[in-house]
């Protein structure tokens, strides 16, 4: 998911939710390396660059998500409102009549897309 995303929902919020910016730019506003306990060839850790989305384990990550997953997830209900959208976190199911479930989905995989968000079926 893109931090661009989280961030422009945090601004468009109402609220003491903007008076946090500050602390969550502090860990997102730049690459952040992840070490995994594997080696290259050379012996050395592999190092991978971080830029999307929040990190695992942090205990903001999951509400700076779900902030930006709700953009999309309130736009798809708006489009489709003989449909349910149960979710959690990012687990979305979608209860629809037969004949608009395709559509629903492909409408709700092209939102997610355009905030940065991928994923696999």
């Amino acid at each position: 998911m893109s931090r661009g995303v989280i961030f422009e929902e945090l601004c468009a919020t109402n609220g003491g939710i903007i008076q946090i910016i500050p602390f969550v730019c502090t860990f997102y506003a730049f690459e952040f390396p992840l070490f995994y306990n594997h080696y290259n060839r050379e012996g050395d850790v592999i190092v991978i660059p971080y830029a999307m989305g929040p990190h695992q384990g942090d205990p903001l990550g999951r509400a700076l998500f779900i902030l930006a997953h709700l953009k999309a997830l309130h736009y798809i209900v708006s489009c489709f409102p003989s449909c349910l959208f149960p979710s959690i976190i990012d687990d979305t199911h979608i209860i629809s009549p037969p004949s608009i479930i395709l559509s629903a989905y492909e409408h709700f995989q092209t939102e997610l897309r355009a905030i940065g968000f991928f994923f696999e079926l």
